[in-house]
């Protein structure tokens, strides 16, 4: 009896262990990694452009037919050297209504002129007058026949007569002036090609960057005709958004590639312009945008000229022998950051301070010593303590 009751009990203790066993979770099966040591690196890649650092447009002074430029883009020029040439435009033709009421312009002119001449011969007579009045009175006054107070009010008569003369004169030089500028009103152009040519200098010595025109043609004043500057001073200027821009060092380093040649070339910022502007991504996004502009530090190369594209790589951020850790394995915790450690066969939460990240690595202020296993791709259900299992890649 007893030993039938023995066989019962360790049954049962058997189908107990049995099902705990059963219910007894697995461990989560996660991706490792290690804590490693190293040098830190993160940087703005963005497209870039060479551009002359002085550049001058030369446009047109005067509106006209612009002869057909000589010089091609490339070449040479000196300071005040020709490099256009502009005939002035001729003078518009009048039309039979507009050349009647110019010819009854004149006419008025004409009528205008007459009067303003009367009025002057008129003043002449009168301060002739005035003078012959003022000596007979000067005569008198010596013998004592005139007193001295009409001998004042004859010179005073004089000055006024004369005063009057010369603002008739002044009328019959306006007036025949007027008359002269709508007489020349009334001239019909007959064709510019009598006119002599403007020419249009180098206001420096360089190279000609672009030819605006490169072919004869009617210009108006202020038309762009060429660009003039020294290919071999260049600089590098790229687009940055403002948030990338705010945080680059004081003379951040950069270096250049896909240039067209082998190897990368090295830059320093130079400045970053102060005001930002608007622009629309290929993906429909509104950007705020700024011009930096990078300095070379290795001579450009020869084949570069205005306006070629590169791609810049920034150098923001970067630190000697750190603490470094796949940025998979970092992940915002609380009002900070942490990561999942595997000790003991079980994931152990730890807070980490986060210094900086790249697209691979993140840069670590951790308690962690060098090769301490990392969870990879901690998932939303691991908790602190759960036991795991290990694999890795």
């Amino acid at each position: 009896m007893n030993h039938k009751k023995l066989t019962i009990a360790t049954a049962s203790l058997l189908a107990l262990g049995l099902l705990a066993w059963a219910a007894w979770p697995e461990p989560q099966r996660v991706e490792t990694v290690r804590l490693a040591q190293g040098d830190f690196v993160r940087e703005l890649v963005e497209d870039a452009q060479t551009r002359v650092r002085e550049r001058y447009t030369v446009a047109a002074p005067l509106s006209g037919a612009l002869v057909r430029p000589m010089l091609r883009a490339g070449d040479a020029v000196q300071a005040g050297q020709v490099v256009a040439e502009i005939r002035p435009a001729a003078p518009g033709l009048l039309d039979a209504r507009s050349l009647a009421e110019q010819q009854e312009r004149v006419g008025a002119a004409q009528a205008g002129l007459a009067r303003a001449q009367a009025n002057q011969a008129r003043a002449r007579a009168a301060e002739a007058q005035a003078q012959a009045d003022l000596q007979r009175s000067e005569s008198l006054a010596r013998q004592g026949f005139v007193s001295s107070i009409q001998l004042e009010t004859s010179q005073l008569a004089l000055q006024q007569r004369r005063q009057e003369l010369r603002m008739a004169t002044g009328e019959v030089d306006t007036a025949a002036h007027e008359l002269q500028r709508l007489r020349i009103g009334l001239t019909q152009a007959t064709g510019s090609q009598g006119s002599p040519l403007w020419r249009v200098t180098a206001p420096v010595a360089g190279h000609v960057l672009r030819l605006h025109r490169d072919s004869e043609g009617p210009v108006t004043a202020g038309t762009p005709l060429l660009d003039l500057g020294d290919p071999r001073q260049q600089e590098i200027v790229t687009e940055l958004l403002t948030e990338d821009a705010a945080g680059l060092p004081d003379q951040a380093q950069a270096t250049l590639g896909h240039w067209g040649g082998e190897g990368r070339l090295n830059a320093r910022l130079s400045r970053i312009e102060p005001s930002a502007f608007t622009k629309v991504s290929a993906l429909g996004v509104t950007e705020q945008r700024v011009k930096a502009v990078f300095d070379w530090q290795d001579p450009p190369p020869a084949g570069l000229g205005d306006g070629f594209k590169m791609e810049i790589r920034i150098v923001v951020q970067q630190a000697r022998d750190v603490a470094l850790a796949p940025v998979s394995s970092v992940f915002p915790h609380g009002s900070g950051h942490a990561v999942f450690r595997v000790e003991a066969g079980r994931a152990r939460l730890q807070q980490v301070t986060l210094l900086g990240r790249n697209g691979q690595q993140a840069w670590l202020r951790t308690d962690l010593g060098t090769g301490a296993e990392l969870v990879a791709y901690p998932a939303a259900t691991l908790r602190d303590g759960v036991r795991v299992q290990a694999s890795r890649p």
